[in-house]
């Protein structure tokens, strides 16, 4: 909340609720986020002690609560007293603010962090049921550099085990065949080899050989499977760039063997008090961890001494810590269980845990997609139709080509990246492209709009934006957009607090809705109220762009 409206608000309540205390009234609960005015006096809990029903006591405290500098009017609504405060009298103080270059930021300390996101095995081009990892874990990191913290991102490239080693085993023994991106070409060789393991026992066994050779540290092995996910790697990285999402930095599973630093991991694990060997292979007893079931046993070697997977993710884990103050994964709800496995080991250590960010998978309207049953729809895809559709959207626009064609490309990314983006990430939903798309609803390409419907008022202004020397009385549209731009600190602080991303697109959907309101219901450029209204034009087209911008979506200037 903007600093001028929040102790507005706490000087209202504090008046009105010695208004109350004098009229005799018990102490009722106020409601700071009412969907009607600026706080609400909830006045059910008085219906017993007063003897009265809630919509009389609400009625006649809505008549007792006097108008002044600080409160504007009271009305009764089923039992709740809407408070609107002054706005008249804060209008300028509040743009000061909003006008601020730092509005919505932090002066805390920067922490400096590491968000782990996609991390998806190199073996094939990514799918549209994962789209939701890269797009999140990239968005989560501009929102936090956004409010003042030292952000990387980091993908965690798993080249070693049974995939990869399958994988450089396919390219080594089959040729990639026609044109395209890499890594749509060398997905057919992993496929190739992935049969050749189900139906040969000889070259299954030389698979699991390479794999044993991989995790005892053989160079040979490791450069091997490195050099086949790097290849497979390339047409990955082109496409993160393509959303807009590509991570700062690759740290190699396979590093961590052949520095040794798994090995290091493994000897201090087995100085842990819940360390247990069965058979050779050793591992945590998490009997006492609430942990159910086999899962009790956390192996972290196998039974001829050599790491598994969740033991390189430990490894990986503390080398996280060495360089950053909090760690973020990105990870599919199919990760719960082996995220909390991780907590448990990391804790033996006496490390630092990473904050894991769950979220559900995207289905497409055709039903789940599943990579066994074939029913795969590869991010890639998706990307070209979107931006396809954009395009054709686009016709009878008067910009030229190569403008038109950067447009459909923004419209398009920002539609995906937007619709993945307003739905808690906890909730699985349906990707719809018409719906991504559509220019009246919920959507990337409405929010842009009114961002270059902003932009054009201001190029028709043409000139400097003034101080505000004076404002007259403000009508409904004013004020609503108003106490909506005073909102954008409080949802940044919410969105941080819980790294939940959802926030932003939807405040930026009623942002958008209630600019739209204000430019329909209020003339700027001919109006008695310009200064003002220029300024929250201003104000306007500057929240949309920075939430737009976290959202990792370009705000266009004409549209």
């Amino acid at each position: 909340m903007s600093q001028t409206v929040s102790k507005a608000i706490e000087d209202a309540i504090q008046s009105t609720s010695n208004t109350l205390q004098n009229g005799g009234y018990p102490k009722l609960p106020i409601d700071r986020n009412p969907p009607m005015g600026d706080f609400a006096i909830i006045c059910f809990p008085a219906s017993k002690v007063l003897k009265k029903n809630p919509n009389e006591i609400s009625e006649e405290i809505s008549k007792k609560i006097k108008h002044s500098n600080l409160i504007s009017f009271a009305t009764n609504v089923k039992g709740y007293c809407n408070v609107n405060i002054n706005w008249n009298t804060l209008a300028k103080d509040v743009i000061y603010e909003l006008k601020n270059p730092n509005y919505g930021t932090s002066n805390n300390e920067p922490e400096k962090i590491l968000i782990e996101h996609t991390s998806a095995n190199p073996t094939g081009p990514f799918h549209m049921g994962r789209a939701r990892n890269p797009i999140i874990g990239d968005s989560i990191a501009r929102l936090l550099s956004y409010y003042g913290h030292n952000v990387d991102t980091e993908y965690y490239v798993n080249d070693t085990g049974r995939q990869a080693a399958t994988l450089a085993y396919g390219l080594s023994q089959h040729k990639t065949k026609g044109k395209g991106k890499v890594d749509h070409r060398l997905v057919e060789c992993y496929r190739k080899a992935s049969e050749d393991l189900k139906n040969d026992q000889e070259i299954k066994d030389k698979v699991y050989n390479k794999m044993e050779l991989i995790e005892s540290g053989d160079k040979t092995a490791l450069n091997e499977v490195k050099d086949s996910s790097k290849k497979m790697l390339k047409g990955m990285k082109e496409s993160l760039k393509e959303l807009g999402a590509e991570a700062e930095n690759y740290y190699h599973e396979s590093d961590l063997i052949a520095t040794g630093k798994v090995e290091k991991i493994i000897e201090k694990l087995k100085e842990s008090k819940i360390c247990k060997e069965e058979k050779g292979a050793y591992y945590l007893d998490l009997k006492e961890k609430n942990i159910a079931g086999r899962n009790q046993k956390f192996f972290f070697t196998r039974e001829n001494g050599l790491s598994l997977y969740t033991t390189r993710d430990i490894a990986y884990h503390i080398e996280k810590f060495k360089n950053y103050n909090r760690a973020i994964n990105i990870l599919g709800e199919d990760h719960k269980l082996q995220s909390r496995l991780l907590e448990i080991a990391l804790e033996e250590l006496d490390s630092k845990i990473p904050e894991p960010v769950f979220y559900s998978f995207v289905n497409l309207p055709g039903g789940k997609m599943s990579t066994r049953a074939g029913r795969v729809v590869y991010l890639d895809d998706i990307m070209k139709e979107i931006t396809k559709l954009a395009s054709e959207k686009l016709s009878e626009n008067k910009l030229d080509k190569s403008m038109k064609e950067q447009l459909a490309r923004q419209i398009g990314i920002g539609a995906l990246r937007y619709n993945i983006l307003k739905v808690q990430a906890e909730k699985g939903f349906t990707f719809n492209v018409e719906e991504a798309l559509n220019l009246q609803g919920d959507s990337a390409p409405f929010s842009m709009y009114s961002h270059a419907r902003a932009s054009a008022i201001l190029r028709n202004y043409g000139n400097k934006i003034p101080d505000i020397e004076s404002i007259q009385p403000l009508e409904e549209g004013e004020i609503k957009l108003l106490r909506t731009l005073s909102k954008w600190p409080s949802i940044i602080e919410k969105s941080v607090t819980n790294l939940s991303i959802h926030h932003i697109p939807n405040y930026i959907h009623s942002l958008s809705s209630d600019f739209n309101q204000f430019y329909r219901d209020c003339p700027v450029i001919n109006s008695n109220n310009l200064e003002f209204r220029i300024n929250l034009v201003f104000c306007s087209k500057k929240i949309l762009n920075e939430g737009l911008s976290i959202l990792g979506i370009k705000a266009p200037e004409r549209m």
